[in-house]
Order: structure tokens, then C-alpha cells, then sequence
């Protein structure tokens, strides 16, 4: 019999292993993710310990209900629903209990995992944290009637364990490791480690182990990377948010519970477009908050999508009374946490419409389509499904230009230098000098393929290739051209690059009907660019041509704007 007491025990510790563990789960995550899952999870557990601690709640399901929240709203990413969804079962079990029974958390888990797999999608042996959960549940469904519950979790933690391990050897389905393929075994899964260190709290907590663990450490809360210019990296997406909108506050305004609006909204009866995703990409979407594009955005931390409350807030503040059209990039976390935000949404009164994007040609086939990643070619259906919301066009139609767009659109991305971690200063992944990847992600996932670096217009060659193959009957007579710089890759590399685009296609008689080239979404300083191409035809080109004006973003480039 476990009672309250346990349970604040048992997130008060998960508090300290996570904050202990940070760095160790960073690196295991930078190997096949982008290196913050310390950091995610070290935040999240730290404000789910202190919202209980504020909230005081009288019983069990309450404090795993507050818990829930707070992962919710703090871990963002994949990581948060689906920590939020297990530990949110809890507080259905235990709903109004101040003692919980090993027969009462067994069910807790069990319904915990069901959640999990309900919600991400996973099945054992896909390399989750489902693959040392459902273990951990199994032991204590078959020890349920047990006489000694230490024991019992004693026994759930070991079978966490050596699910976790197991995950070693399995090649990655879904995240951002899914796209290392085989590239992905050998390493064990973050998430599943992390939930094995859930269940070791909790075993801690039942066997009444009281104050801090021995391998606690503070926080380093002055560390700053060397080369990069920043206060302290909890702050650095919020200061950055800040500082776009005092510079062009006559664009886009930002609110204090870190949103962005535009400065003067679009007319009531109008269709709103709102977006969630990751810090660290800027200017990103955030730059594209304006006429004729986004009305509302929201970050979440470095790499890691806004939360599923924060995104319906977005929703919220973009809605003028004829729907939203809520942007998703076609990422594991974004696509998690849009979802918990369109119930959100709905249940507010909102009509919402999700439109998904994925324009990555390196993940998956033309035949699947829903399961590439979202890149830079999103830009296309934001810019062409903006113009038909600003025009007043209804929901429906905003959406079937968009998605219509999104089918016609193809990107690769390129990278000669990795990034480094604005919090960690940590390579996100290695490129060898003078090397090149072929399919990195916006992420700074690792791409598909690596090879020896190439000069310009033979690399431009091998992608325009690429890209014209995928969209092949989709191509008429012209399309839209964006070239994105990475962020390390200067403004002389990218006209390089362009008119190498320009007359390749050219040559294989394809009009440019209108091409952009600048720096949208960036991965702080890697070296590299992802180039997009929208197959047009008379009715998209027509959207693509009405006037747009954000931060970062203007069309057309040569109108004089008063």
C-alpha cells in the first residue's frame, strides 16, 4: 500500500534524477535525436515538483493529474503528451484516493501504458519508451496480488531495465531517429531509459528512501557556450521572441505568456493560421507572423515543439470567428502535440482545421507521403494559404489550397558543417571535414547520406535530380523556387547555389515562376541549405503572387511598402 506521501516523495526525487541524469540523457540523445532530451526532461519534472508543491493537492489522483499537466505544458516535444497521457491514467485510477494498492497501480500502469501506445502510435520493439514500459506494467499486473510492493517494483524496474537494454539492438520507428534507419542500432533509446528512471523513483519513494540522491548536482545555471551570444539557455528562445518584435513592432507583437501576434490582426470573419513548434530555428516561423501569413505563433523550448496548451492558445489568439487553420510540420513531437491542442481547441468552440506538411524527399517515397518530414517547404502552402485567408476565402478552401500545395511540394536539405546546441555547445551530430550529408533534417537530425564534398553546381545537380524525379507528373510548366540557407552558409554560397538552380532548370526547360532565397529556418550555425521546389500550376501561382509582409518575410520582394 503506497499512500500520498509516497507519491510527492516519488516526483520529488524524479525531479533530482532528472536534473543529476541531464547531461548523461543528453548525450545519449544527441547520437540519434538532437541532444536536449536532458534538458526537456529535466525542466519538466523540475515545474511538475513545483506545482505540486504549490497546489498541495488532498489526494493521489489529484497530484498525478497537476503532475500530468505540467509535463503537458513544460516538456513539449514527443515526450511531453506522452508522459502527460500516462501519468494522467493515474489520476483516473486514483481519482479522490489518498492510498493506492498494488492491485490500483498496477492498473495505473496498464492503463498508463495502453495511453502511451494509443496516443504515439508504438508497438513493443520500435524503440520507445513503450519497450521498458510495458514490461514494467506486465510485472505488476502479475504481481498485483503481492504482499510486498517493494518487491514488486523491485521486480517492474528490472523488466524496465532489460526492456530498455533491449532497445540496443532495435532499429528506430518513429521520431527523428526513424530516419537513421539501421544507422539507429546500437544505441539505447533515450525515452526508454528515462522510463526505467521513472519507475526506479517510484521503487525509491515505496521504500521510503528520504532527501536528495547522492548523484544530485545543481543546476549550472551560468553556463553559457563559448562563440554563442546568450544570457542563459532557459531564456534564450524568449529573449529571442522579445527582441523580433521590439525591432519590428509595427509587424508583430509579442505577448507576455510567449506568444506572437500580429500587430494589427486581419478583420473579423476572416480565417486565422496559427502554428506550435521548436526554439532555435531562427527566424522560423516567428518571422512569418504578418499580412498574408501567420496570425499567431508559439515556441517551445530549443528543438522541442511547443506544448499541446500552449498551441490551442495559439489557436485561440488567431481565431476571428471563421475558423483556424492550424500548421503542422510533419515532426513526431508537433504532430503529438497539435493533436492534444485540436481537442483542446474544439472543446473552446473553435472550429480547426490541422493541415500537416511534409515536404522531405530523404524520408519517405511520393507513395508515403504522410510520413515525410516537414522542411522548408512549407513556406509554399503558408504563403499561398495565407494569401486565400487574408482574401477572405472560407476554411475549407484555405485548406484544399494548402494541402493541395504541400502535395506538389519537394525539398532536400544539404549540410557540410553540423550545429552546435545553443545550451550545450555540443556538435549535434559528427560530419568529418570535408564531408557532406544529403537529408539532414531542420533538427539537425543526421541525413541519409554522407559522402565527399562536392563544388557547388554538382551538388545543386545531384538535388535538383532528386527533387524533379519525386514531382515528376506533377510538374506543368513552372515552378516556385526557395533556397534556405542553414544558417551557416553565407549570402555569397547561396546566390552561388541559386544560379547554378536557375539554369540547370533552365536548361531542362522548367520556368521559375518565382524564387526566394534567404535564411527562414535555420539550425543555429550548421553549414549547409534545402532546397524547395512547388510544382505550380495557374491557380497556385495566382495565390503566390498576392502581397505578404512579416518580419522576415515580403512579397512581392520589390513593392515599396509604406
Amino acid at each position: 500500500m503506497f499512500d500520498l506521501r509516497t507519491f510527492r516523495l516519488w516526483f520529488d526525487l524524479l525531479a533530482q534524477t532528472f536534473q543529476s541524469q541531464r547531461e548523461a540523457l543528453n548525450e545519449l540523445d544527441r547520437v540519434i535525436g538532437d541532444g536536449d532530451h536532458g534538458y526537456t526532461l529535466a525542466r519538466a519534472f523540475a515545474a511538475a515538483d513545483d506545482e505540486i508543491t504549490n497546489a498541495n493537492p488532498p489526494d493521489i489522483g489529484s497530484l498525478l493529474d497537476v503532475a500530468a499537466s505540467a509535463l503537458a505544458e513544460n516538456a513539449g516535444g514527443a515526450i511531453g503528451p506522452l508522459l502527460a497521457a500516462f501519468f494522467a491514467e493515474g489520476g483516473v485510477v486514483l481519482q479522490n484516493k489518498k492510498t493506492c494498492s498494488m492491485d490500483e497501480l498496477a492498473e495505473f500502469f496498464q492503463n498508463g501504458a495502453a495511453a502511451v501506445s494509443e496516443l504515439g502510435g508504438a508497438r513493443a520493439g520500435q524503440k520507445t519508451l513503450v519497450d521498458a514500459l510495458l514490461p514494467a506494467a506486465r510485472v505488476l499486473v502479475e504481481n498485483r496480488s503481492s504482499a510486498d510492493p517493494v518487491d514488486a517494483l523491485e521486480k517492474a524496474l528490472l523488466a524496465a531495465r532489460e526492456g530498455a537494454e533491449a532497445t540496443r539492438q532495435m532499429p528506430a520507428v518513429f521520431g527523428r531517429a526513424a530516419f537513421l534507419g539501421e544507422r539507429s542500432t546500437g544505441y539505447l533509446d533515450p525515452g526508454a531509459y528515462s522510463f526505467t528512471l521513472i519507475v526506479e523513483g517510484l521503487w525509491f519513494a515505496a521504500s521510503g528512501k528520504e532527501g536528495k540522491r547522492t548523484d544530485f548536482q545543481p543546476e549550472e545555471t551560468q553556463f553559457v557556450p563559448a562563440g554563442k551570444f546568450i544570457n542563459h539557455p532557459e531564456q534564450m528562445v524568449q529573449e529571442d521572441n522579445q527582441g523580433l518584435a521590439l525591432a519590428y513592432a509595427g509587424i508583430v507583437r509579442y505577448l507576455e505568456d510567449g506568444f506572437l501576434v500580429r500587430a494589427s490582426p486581419k478583420a473579423a470573419g476572416k480565417v486565422g493560421l496559427a502554428m506550435g513548434h521548436g526554439g532555435g530555428h531562427t527566424p522560423s516561423m516567428g518571422g512569418l507572423v504578418g499580412m498574408g501569413l501567420l496570425d499567431a505563433d508559439v515556441y517551445g523550448p530549443i528543438f522541442t515543439c511547443a506544448s499541446g496548451i500552449k498551441i490551442a492558445r495559439a489557436i485561440q489568439l488567431a481565431d476571428r470567428g471563421a475558423g483556424v487553420v492550424l500548421l503542422v510540420s510533419n515532426h513526431s513531437g508537433d504532430v503529438l502535440n497539435a493533436r492534444m491542442a485540436l481537442r483542446r481547441a474544439s472543446r473552446m468552440g473553435i472550429a480547426v482545421q490541422p493541415v500537416y506538411l511534409g515536404d522531405d524527399v530523404a524520408t519517405a517515397p511520393r507513395s508515403a507521403l504522410d510520413k515525410r518530414r516537414g522542411l522548408g517547404g512549407l513556406l509554399f502552402a503558408l504563403k499561398i494559404g495565407g494569401a486565400a485567408a487574408e482574401d477572405g476565402q472560407p476554411l475549407f478552401e484555405v485548406v484544399r489550397l494548402m494541402e493541395k500545395t504541400n502535395l506538389r511540394t519537394a525539398t532536400l536539405a544539404v549540410a557540410v558543417r553540423a550545429p552546435t546546441h545553443p545550451a550545450s555547445g555540443k556538435p549535434l551530430f559528427d560530419l568529418p571535414v570535408g564531408q557532406m550529408e544529403i537529408g539532414t533534417g531542420v533538427h539537425g537530425e543526421a541525413g541519409v547520406y554522407r559522402g565527399a564534398m562536392l563544388p557547388a553546381n554538382q551538388v545543386v545537380d545531384l538535388v535538383l535530380q532528386r527533387l524533379l524525379e519525386d514531382l515528376g507528373g506533377l510538374l506543368q510548366q513552372s515552378v516556385v523556387v526557395f533556397l534556405n540557407g542553414s544558417g551557416g552558409t553565407s549570402r555569397m554560397e547561396l546566390n552561388i547555389l541559386y544560379r547554378r538552380v536557375f539554369y540547370a532548370l533552365q536548361e531542362q526547360g522548367i520556368q521559375i515562376a518565382a524564387g526566394v532565397v534567404d535564411s527562414l529556418f535555420t539550425t543555429q550555425e550548421m553549414g549547409g541549405f534545402s532546397l524547395s521546389l512547388c510544382a505550380v500550376d495557374d491557380e497556385l501561382e495566382e495565390w503566390w503572387r498576392r502581397p505578404a509582409l512579416a518580419a522576415h518575410f515580403r512579397w512581392p520582394v520589390d513593392r515599396i511598402w509604406g
